[in-house]
Order: C-alpha cells, then structure tokens, then sequence
C-alpha cells in the first residue's frame, strides 16, 4: 500500500489529492462505478459481519417456529433488516460508536482472522511442520498481537479523549 502511495505521488505530483476518488475525472462512467464501489463495500461488509448473529436467530426461529417456507423467509428477511436498522439506530444514537466498533474491530477481527486459525494450525499440525514453517507462523502471530493491541489501544485512547473533550 505505501509503494503504491509512493508511486501514485512520483507519477501525478503534488497535485495529487488525499482521496483517490478526487483524483478521478468527473463525468466519467468508472469513476462513476468506483465511488458507487466505495459506497457499497462497507454496506456489504457490515452485512456479512453480521451474518453469523443473524444466522443463529435464524436457526432459533426455525427450531420454534413450524410454518411454511415462504413465511420463514419472509422472517429471516425481516429480522435481518430489524438487526440492521437496530444497530444504525444505535450508532447514530450512541455518539461514541465509532470508537466501540473500532475497539472491537481491533481487538475481536485480528483475534478471529489471525492469531486463532494460526493458533489452532499449529496446535493440529504441530509435529508435521518444518522449522521454518513454525517459525513463520509464530511470527504472524507475534506480528497480528501486536497489531491488535496497538489497535485497541488507539481505539480506547480515542474514546476517552473524545469522552473528556466533550464533557470539558
């Protein structure tokens, strides 16, 4: 990503804006589709992020609830978007929600993505793996620890600085 920062400002100069989306020509068809891209993938992300809250609710409805298919999917719609709405509800009514996302996104995402399945690797395949293997992955580990934490710490020093510049 920095090599493609720096090349970006060695190829167009300092006219070169902070948001690539600025850059782009104005009445252009893919400029067009890339700020609809930009708006879009945080909607979707937000979504599957909540796929797995969903899907249990699901599967309670579904042990509870003996009706036809067509009914239980209209369910699952409407709960879907009733978990959705609930929680923009909450950010927007919440003004320190951005630095709980945040706080969780640092610590919980990198916990779930990295060091767990590099954990649970090394646990199943301990014996199998070459030394240079091993130490690979613990470095990963070490290096997704670290990015965790330092994340979280940012997120917490932000909400309490935001807490006390508010309340001042």
């Amino acid at each position: 990503m920095l090599g493609l920062g720096i090349m970006g400002a060695s190829m167009f100069g300092e006219a070169t804006k902070d948001q690539i989306t600025l850059n782009m020509p104005l009445h252009s068809i893919t400029t067009k589709i890339i700020l609809w891209m930009t708006v879009l993938t945080p909607m979707f992300k937000f979504a599957l992020q909540l796929s797995p809250i969903t899907t249990s609710l699901e599967v309670a409805i579904y042990k509870h609830c003996k009706a036809s298919p067509n009914l239980l999917y209209g369910l699952s719609t409407l709960m879907r978007s009733a978990v959705l709405a609930c929680i923009a509800i909450f950010s927007m009514i919440f003004p320190y929600f951005e630095y709980i996302v945040a706080f969780v996104g640092s610590s919980m995402t990198i916990a779930i993505c990295l060091f767990f399945p590099c954990a649970f690797y090394l646990k199943i395949f301990w014996p199998k793996l070459k030394i240079r293997i091993r130490a690979t992955i613990l470095t990963l580990m070490i290096l997704g620890l670290i990015v965790g934490v330092t994340g979280t710490f940012v997120s917490v020093r932000g909400l309490i600085t935001k807490r006390a510049s508010s309340s001042a």
